[in-house]
């Protein structure tokens, strides 16, 4: 194997060419850095590898979900991820809000629903985002209602299909700028009221979650009101957006390179 061409073994095992692999890890080292503030560009040519990699996929000047580590320990609200834990208007001046989140073919969205606050909220949120940033929006959504109703005095639940967001808020180190601003959306309904975020069982029969789904679904396949991204694109899809493009140009060297090989194997041979 020590005489076979490299560009031969990378074709047969279907591997990345030494030189793109380098170039996508450095692309996201530095996407990785600047979305820290962390990157400095100056005359050295290899910061500008920001300026190709935006040439190539413009969607990536737009804002990312990715903030420095915040780390949150000024929970004011309560999270309960066992559907039975509490019985569900244990309180009679309890007021409920569903939320949910969706994402279809023809874009994502969220919703917010509650009878006792007469909330009935469907937004849409573009085709760039994730069911987990609707999700999470969603709730964003009912907090900032509930905000605006001027709730005092009351305890409220709020409550979502969406275990993975409620373990999010739970964590104490968080990294998502959604998620701590959904956090800090809450603790500003808690300086008045006394709120707990429960998750409870999609497609369960609930009313009060089929409403909010229903309304997620309907923001989804609204049109949304200015430029996209509505919200910062999540990094995973920006780091796989980076790993697309470098895959692309490896199909399209690919055909170029067997060729060189049959050429180098003839001259052997």
């Amino acid at each position: 194997m020590r005489t076979t061409p490299t560009a031969a073994l990378e074709a047969m095992l279907e591997l990345t060419p030494l030189h793109l692999h380098i170039q996508q890890e450095a692309t996201l080292a530095a996407i990785r850095l600047k979305t820290l503030n962390l990157w400095s560009k100056n005359s050295v040519p290899h910061t500008g590898i920001i300026d190709r990699i935006h040439s190539k996929i413009p969607i990536l000047q737009a804002k990312y979900d990715r903030i420095p580590k915040q780390f949150v320990f000024d929970k004011k609200y309560k999270i309960q991820l066992n559907e039975n834990s509490q019985p569900i208007g244990l309180s009679p001046k309890e007021l409920r809000i569903f939320t949910d989140g969706s994402k279809t073919n023809e874009g994502v969205g969220c919703g917010a629903f509650s009878e006792d606050l007469n909330i009935h909220i469907c937004t849409p949120l573009g085709t760039y985002n994730t069911v987990f940033q609707a999700e999470c929006m969603g709730i964003i959504q009912a907090a900032i209602a509930i905000d605006a109703r001027k709730v005092n005095d009351f305890p409220i639940r709020i409550l979502t299909d969406s275990r993975a967001v409620l373990q999010a808020l739970r964590c104490n180190v968080v990294n998502s700028g959604l998620i701590y601003e959904c956090h800090q959306r809450l603790n500003e309904v808690c300086k008045n009221n006394n709120v707990i975020l429960q998750w409870i069982k999609g497609h369960s029969g609930s009313r009060g979650n089929d409403a909010a789904d229903e309304l997620a679904r309907r923001g989804s396949a609204l049109a949304t009101i200015g430029p996209e991204p509505i919200i910062p694109i999540p990094f995973g899809n920006v780091c796989s957006l980076v790993r697309i493009v470098v895959f692309l140009i490896r199909r399209s060297q690919l055909t170029f390179t067997v060729l060189s090989v049959f050429d180098e194997i003839k001259i052997v041979l």
